[in-house]
């Protein structure tokens, strides 16, 4: 019985040490897993290796090992920042070729600097950095390796991204990633007025805001691209520390829930696809601290991890330090660590309680795996031709599942330029492609039309894009005719013409397989051209929009010609123009076959304007005179891919679709008149093959050319008006029988002009700025709004923004009971934006404020009338007025002598009623700024009259896009509390050409419509009237009841080459996304 009482209480005592030491035996029992892990960390200053120390311990922990079986070291297996010896370093750069690596991890690239190196740095103090920063190579060859192989994944980690990464850089990265950054980025400090609270940080907000750091507690600091530092302190805040949650698809992905509190550094950013968002920040804000985020438009929860998975590789972005961990136990040879860490000795610990399990889920079940690729698009064989597509009398048809399928063309126009830049000179980034690609996916649209050739990146784009994604964007690719040589040589059949057309199909073809290297050619796309696309392209859509004089003369000139009977292509009774073009779908059907046995589906360009149509009540003979039919082309039992007809149609151009008398009684299928559903009705029984509409849409912009009928005008249209308008439109098309339609357009184009703006700006400039007033740069559903990453201002009454910019007022009251407090103004690359700060809530009935503006000397009113009997005098010239009164009284009034619309209109084209006094200068008149809409008109013996309407009428709103009230058409917005108005002034309301060089429109009746000058800024007066009385100037006025020049201020703004902007998708396209969803799915 002792014999067996001591054996138990060995084995019990052998048990003891079991459980006790069953952490590190049961860790050996563990297999290896080989997963090869390649890590980036640029912050390295020291040894100690912290930024990358608790990766590397969880991957030890877990028993990953590199290709050669060994473990992770922290000091060797990293590539960065190395130091060594005697305050020494060296740089390990990312390998070229990183093919052998299944993660890829990006730490901490903020980089290294002198202080923190060589010093100590306890106060947190800048220095010069010795290295980091992000680099575009580095980014070049990890995307490289994410796309030549698709078993990788991408792992980064704050401050991957930020200062002193490279915007080129950034923006590669977050294409990669899926994600956009505000320009903010924050912390948590447990003591304000701690240690920790790094010296830059007091010394920004000293020169900010002129005030000592006083702040004391905890808190949260805030600090922009600019550094510019905004604290949210006690009275801010509800609670201590931001929390951190996993949403229910990360709870999902990391098969748990967690939730703890981060306080380190974060990024804030946004999830280019929302359903990527695995985990979120929530920052503890009160009412109050709610406004203040709100003013300087920082969104109080954002997302902390955002999991970009596709086809081709999955991402992570940690939108914090997640990986820095001073306190990392040397020992890592064990089970459960973490979990006792967890649960008894760190409780608060972010690195134990959710960095850690959140990386052995991904390491385990969130790599990325690659699957057995299926091509997303099936293609077809007819003998030895392959082809995608084929057309029946409806609808262009794809295969899909091994059936041909009915394919409703729900897509986008993209043309090839963006701020900064013409056309011509193909500035448009792959990244950039990628990154709209990415959006023009998640809208529910499928197919992309271009008009010409694009660089090499638009082709990588699209190819890279459709790897990644299960639902392709297919292509429709123009074939551009050149219009100069075209309209020079009035005749389609010149050699000139045709050569050119036909080098351009050519192109075309070549590079849309893959094969081409164009050489250099102003004007044109050139680059090598290696990505295969030929599968994702639906068809060829060759030429443009066909001069009816073009058509008409090529006729005329070539009368009689015969039929044609080409290999593809033929024709039937067709006239000289349409052979010409059956003659250039022959070519291209002929040269794509013999080099590379595909066929495309093929259509060319075509317009209202040169329909088959009659149009009686048309009043201009250019709009109805010329016929390029599409039913007189066929195609011939070798050509096996499709045909269908494209056509351009606008709502409100030409003029007929306003006056046809029997669309007035045409009704869509809503129930709904509509001349739209009218003329597409018509032109549909018109053809015998699918029909596209090719371009349609209206523009939200603030200037207006064109008036519908209906409503669809072109211009003066708000984002939310252009998207309902479209998704009608859209709608009216898919119910009269077209094959889908394509919106005009994808982007913003600056480039752009429109015919009643055109002569008052300067051509060679346009790229440069944003014209509101010119309808024809703001079709897209994708804006460049003013600003680098982030607004700059906007006018909605919050003041936070232009604390942000630092603007010091233009004017400040001298005396505390005055009722305007102080004026200020700024300046971006689409307007002038003015603050007026009042004493007490402004009453608009009773309140006026005008401010008076000199823009060019030695003219403009001297005697400016305000409501009832009051004048105000000036010893200078006043060449806009502008009042901010009642809602539907505000506007700007302009100097009769320099109004631009009367000279144009009135003295060279006659057009408009003559007045004797406006070639006087200082003749006592202003008159309302005005924009041409129509000519007078002859329409079936009906005489419609010029028409025009006022463009300086101001309109009061919210124009904050994250405001449920925005108004994209607001110019004056007020602030709750009624004491601040914020007004903006587009540039071209003020006859300002180009506001990049500050070049306005000179002398009109000395120097014309083409003359010009530059200023060097705007002199203003400000006059706040009350209950019809003058009770303030700014300046004040002189003893002799004048204001004076020489004590007014001028506003100037810099001069500029490079436009800051950044990408905002517009209202508009929220609403299409909406419409195009419950389309063909």
């Amino acid at each position: 019985m002792k014999r067996r009482t001591t054996w138990l209480f060995f084995l019990l005592i052998i048990l003891g040490i079991g459980i006790i030491l069953s952490p590190f035996w049961l860790w050996q029992l563990k297999e290896t897993k080989e997963l090869n892990v390649l890590i980036m960390d640029k912050t390295v200053p020291d040894k100690t290796y912290r930024e990358h120390n608790g990766l590397v311990y969880i991957l030890n922990n877990q028993k990953y090992v590199k290709a050669n079986q060994d473990k992770y070291y922290s000091q060797s297996d990293y590539k960065g920042f190395k130091p060594t010896d005697d305050n020494k370093y060296k740089i390990s750069e990312l390998p070229d070729d990183l093919s052998n690596y299944d993660v890829l991890y990006l730490t901490d690239q903020y980089g290294v600097y002198e202080e923190e190196f060589y010093g100590s740095n306890s106060l947190g103090e800048r220095s010069d950095k010795l290295y980091g920063g992000l680099e575009t190579e580095d980014v070049d060859k990890i995307e490289n390796a994410l796309f030549q192989s698709d078993n990788k994944t991408l792992i980064a980690e704050f401050n991957t991204f930020a200062s002193p990464t490279s915007d080129e850089a950034r923006e590669k990265i977050t294409t990669l990633l899926n994600v956009s950054w505000s320009g903010w980025i924050g912390r948590n400090f447990s003591d304000l007025n701690g240690d920790e609270v790094p010296v830059w940080v007091r010394d920004n907000y000293k020169e900010q805001s002129g005030k000592e750091w006083s702040f004391t507690g905890s808190g949260i600091v805030l600090i922009n691209k600019d550094d510019y530092i905004v604290v949210l302190n006690n009275e801010d805040l509800t609670d201590t520390g931001v929390e951190f949650t996993t949403t229910n698809k990360g709870s999902s992905v990391l098969n748990k829930e967690l939730k703890s509190q981060y306080d380190y550094w974060f990024d804030i950013i946004e999830a280019n696809d929302q359903e990527g968002v695995l985990a979120q920040y929530t920052l503890p804000v009160s009412k109050a601290g709610k406004e203040k985020l709100k003013g300087y438009n920082i969104p109080s929860t954002f997302p902390a991890i955002v999991q970009n998975a596709n086809g081709q590789y999955t991402s992570y972005y940690f939108a914090g330090d997640y990986a820095d961990e001073a306190e990392v136990p040397s020992l890592y040879q064990t089970v459960g660590f973490d979990t006792w860490k967890k649960y008894i000795t760190y409780r608060k610990s972010f690195y134990w309680n959710t960095y850690v399990p959140i990386m052995k889920s991904l390491l385990k079940d969130g790599l990325h795996k690659p699957a057995v690729k299926e091509s997303n698009v099936e293609t077809v064989k007819f003998g030895q031709m392959d082809t995608n597509s084929r057309t029946n009398d409806e609808f262009i048809q794809i295969k899909k599942n091994g059936k041909w399928e009915d394919l409703v063309i729900k897509g986008v126009n993209m043309g090839i330029s963006k701020p900064g830049a013409f056309p011509g000179e193909t500035s448009i980034t792959k990244d950039e492609y990628y990154r709209w690609f990415k959006d023009i996916g998640a809208m529910h649209a499928n197919t992309i039309r271009v008009y010409t050739l694009h660089p090499p990146g638009f082709y990588q784009a699209l190819y890279e894009y459709n790897q990644s994604t299960k639902e392709p964007l297919y292509l429709i690719h123009g074939s551009w005719v050149n219009e100069d040589v075209l309209t020079e040589k009035q005749d389609a059949y010149s050699k000139e013409v045709t050569a050119d057309a036909k080098e351009e199909i050519k192109n075309m073809i070549d590079i849309i397989h893959g094969n081409a290297d164009l050489p250099e050619r102003t004007g044109h796309a050139s680059g090598k051209y290696e990505y295969d696309v030929s599968p994702y392209v639906l068809g060829f859509m060759l030429g443009t929009e066909w001069d009816p004089d073009v058509v008409n003369y090529t006729d005329d000139k070539h009368k009689g010609a015969k039929s044609y009977e080409g290999t593809y292509f033929k024709t039937e009774k067709a006239s000289p123009f349409e052979i010409w073009l059956a003659k250039l779908m022959d070519y291209s059907a002929d040269y794509e076959a013999k080099q590379y046995k595909w066929q495309h589906t093929m259509s060319f360009t075509n317009w209202v304007t040169t329909d088959m149509l009659d149009h009686p009540a048309e009043p201009s003979k250019d709009e109805d005179k010329a016929v390029v039919d599409p039913n007189h082309i066929k195609r011939t039992d070798k050509f096996h891919a499709g045909l269908f007809a494209a056509y351009h149609v606008y709502p409100y151009y030409p003029d007929f679709l306003n006056y046809e008398k029997s669309y007035s009684t045409y009704k869509n299928k809503q129930g709904e008149q509509s001349n739209y559903a009218a003329y597409l009705n018509q032109l549909r029984k018109m053809h015998n093959m699918p029909v596209v509409v090719a371009e349609f849409g209206v523009p939200a912009s603030r200037g207006k050319t064109h008036e519908n009928v209906n409503g669809m005008n072109q211009g003066f249209i708000s984002e939310t008006e252009q998207g309902e308008i479209d998704k009608s439109l859209f709608q009216m098309i898919l119910d009269e029988k077209y094959a889908g339609g394509l919106v005009f357009t994808w982007q913003d184009e600056w480039f752009k002009r429109t015919w009643n703006t055109m002569d008052y700006d300067n051509p060679n400039r346009r790229p440069f700025w944003s014209n509101i007033q010119t309808n024809e740069q703001h079709f897209g559903l994708l804006s460049f709004d003013p600003g680098k990453y982030e607004p700059t201002t906007y006018i909605d009454g919050s003041t936070e923004d232009w604390n942000k910019l630092n603007v010091s007022p233009l004017y400040t009251a001298d005396k505390e009971e005055n009722p305007i407090q102080d004026v200020s103004v700024t300046s971006d690359e689409q307007q002038l934006s003015f603050k007026i700060n009042y004493k007490d809530p402004v009453n608009l009935e009773t309140d006026h404020t005008y401010l008076l503006l000199d823009t060019i000397a030695d003219q403009g009113q001297k005697s400016t009338a305000l409501e009832g009997k009051e004048k105000v005098n000036t010893d200078f010239g006043v060449d806009f007025a502008v009042k901010i009164g009642e809602k539907n009284d505000s506007h700007i009034l302009i100097d009769s002598y320099y109004d631009s619309y009367y000279f144009h209109y009135g003295h060279l084209l006659n057009m408009i009623k003559k007045e004797s006094y406006v070639s006087k200068k200082n003749n006592g008149v202003y008159h309302p700024i005005r924009l041409a809409l129509n000519k007078e008109l002859e329409i079936q013996g009906e005489t419609i009259p010029f028409n025009s309407y006022e463009t300086g009428e101001l309109l009061y709103g919210n124009g904050n896009p994250t405001s449920k009230d925005f108004n994209s058409l607001t110019d004056i917005s007020v602030s709750e509390d009624k004491k601040t108005i914020e007004l903006r002034i587009p540039w071209a309301l003020l006859n300002i050409k180009d506001p990049s060089q500050k070049e306005i429109i000179a002398d009109l009746w000395k120097k014309g419509m083409e003359g010009s000058q530059t200023i060097e800024g705007i002199h203003m007066a400000i006059v706040m009237e009350k209950d019809k009385k003058v009770v303030q100037t700014l300046p004040e006025m002189g003893s002799d009841n004048k204001i004076h020049l020489e004590n007014t201020k001028q506003f100037t703004w810099d001069n500029w080459e490079e436009p800051a902007y950044h990408e905002r998708l517009k209202e508009s396209y929220y609403i299409l996304q909406e419409a195009f969803s419950k389309v063909g799915n």
